[in-house]
C-alpha cells in the first residue's frame, strides 16, 4: 500500500522528537545495561541512529540492485528473504554503539541534519537502498517506524513511560497492520482469537 506524503512526513518529525526526548531521559549509568537483544542501550541507541542516517546515505548511494521496490510492503518481503540480515544488523549495532560516545549530542545533531535533508527533499525523490530503489516517501516510512520501534525499545530497556506522538503511532500502527495476516489481526484484535507465540511480521 503506497504511504500518504504528509501523514509521512509528520510522523517521521514527531518520531525524531521523541527518539531525542527518550535519548534525553536515559540515565548515566544505563547506557551499558541491556538493550535488545544482543545489544547494550548505548548499542541500540547507536543502532536506532542509523535509520535516521540511511535516509541520507542511500540519496546519494550508487545503484547497487536493478530492482524497484513499490511500497513498504515490498521493501519488507525484500529485506526479510536475506538470512543473514539480523546478524547483520546485529553486528552494525555493536560496531555504531561503540563509537558513540555522546549519546544527547549525536542524537541532537542527527535529528537536525536529518529532518532538514528530509524537508528539502522531494517526494517521489529515487532513494538507493541496498535492496533496490524506491521513492523517498515510501522509504521514509519505513525508517519512521524502525526509529518508532526502537524508541519503545529504549525506553522500556530504561524504565521510561512508553508513548509515540499520535501522528507517529498512527502511521506505523497502520504500516505495520498492512504487513499482517488480515484475519489473524481482526479476530485478535476483537477477542475472537489470539496471535499465536512469537508473532512477528517484520520476520
Amino acid at each position: 500500500m503506497l504511504q500518504h506524503p504528509a501523514a509521512v512526513r509528520a510522523a517521521f518529525e514527531d518520531a525524531a522528537a521523541t527518539l531525542l526526548t527518550t535519548i534525553e531521559r536515559v540515565e548515566p549509568h544505563q547506557w551499558e545495561l541491556p538493550g535488545l537483544g544482543v545489544w547494550t542501550v548505548r548499542e541500540l541507541a547507536a543502532h536506532t541512529l542509523r535509520g535516521f542516517t540511511a535516509v541520507e546515505r542511500y540519496l546519494v548511494a550508487q545503484p547497487s540492485v536493478d530492482r524497484l521496490i513499490v511500497d513498504v510492503g515490498d521493501f519488507y518481503s525484500t529485506v526479510m528473504v536475506d538470512p543473514k540480515v539480523h546478524t547483520d544488523v546485529a553486528e552494525r549495532g555493536r560496531a555504531a554503539g561503540a563509537q558513540l560516545t555522546d549519546p544527547v549530542g549525536e542524537t541532537e545533531a542527527t535529528v537536525q541534519r536529518m529532518l532538514a535533508l528530509v524537508a528539502s527533499t522531494a517526494d517521489d525523490e529515487v532513494v538507493e537502498t541496498p535492496f533496490g530503489q524506491m521513492t523517498l516517501i515510501e522509504y521514509l516510512a519505513t525508517r519512521a517506524a524502525e526509529v518508532s520501534l526502537h524508541t519503545l525499545d529504549l525506553q522500556r530497556a530504561t524504565g521510561q513511560h512508553m508513548e509515540l506522538q499520535p501522528a507517529t503511532s498512527a502511521m506505523v500502527v497502520a504500516l505495520i497492520a498492512d504487513l499482517a495476516d488480515p484475519i489473524t489481526l481482526l479476530l485478535a484484535l476483537t477477542g475472537r482469537g489470539t496471535l499465536p507465540a512469537d508473532y512477528n511480521v517484520l520476520g
